[in-house]
């Protein structure tokens, strides 16, 4: 009995002695785990529940438990180099404004779904350039970050990421009306009655 609380003590010691990463979002809520990867835009975060990727936007604080953990040198570089977050910023904001073949990808998922989902996932690879009628080119004031590669991979994901949720919308379309016309036709061979 005495081995039995010796070692549950030794094990609820050795846990509570476990410092962890504690990040702070900007609403207020905290968390506990490890600061996995740390780009210019967002923080990978480990915790009992899984990885979370945290956008920089949404981050009030990052408290590190070993100053000299490899990822808290990253997070000192990507201080360091500000701008790198604005760039990224830039990117994601023109993607969202200016990035256009949405309703292309609204169609290509009503009519093959799944399909064409994987393949903008696979395939696609948005830039300001190739964007409809060079919208971006034209209208954006980050011209002159079209070359640098955080920028250009910030537009590229958020670009995908918003062609792809058209996908997911005409795919929804085709399935929630096509569940409708069989609710109507079953309405209407069944002699026009609701019950």
């Amino acid at each position: 009995m005495k081995k039995l609380i010796l070692s549950l003590l030794t094990v609820v010691t050795v846990i509570s002695a476990q410092a962890f990463d504690k990040l702070t979002l900007t609403n207020g809520m905290q968390f506990q785990g490890d600061v996995v990867k740390v780009k210019a835009c967002s923080v990978m975060f480990k915790t009992e529940v899984g990885k979370v990727e945290v956008p920089a936007k949404d981050i009030y604080s990052v408290e590190f438990e070993n100053p000299n953990d490899e990822q808290f040198v990253e997070y000192l570089a990507v201080l360091d180099s500000a701008d790198s977050t604005d760039k990224c910023m830039n990117g994601q904001m023109d993607a969202q404004r200016y990035h256009g073949k949405k309703g292309g990808h609204f169609v290509l998922g009503f009519l093959f779904g799944p399909l064409a989902v994987i393949g903008t996932a696979i395939v696609a690879n948005p830039t300001p350039y190739n964007a409809e009628n060079n919208n971006t080119v034209g209208l954006s004031q980050n011209k002159d970050q079209f070359t640098d590669p955080e920028y250009l991979m910030c537009y590229k994901k958020e670009a995908k990421k918003r062609l792809i949720g058209r996908e997911c919308a005409g795919w929804a379309v085709k399935w929630g009306g096509m569940g409708l016309f069989y609710l109507f036709l079953r309405w209407v061979f069944s002699g026009f009655s609701l019950g």
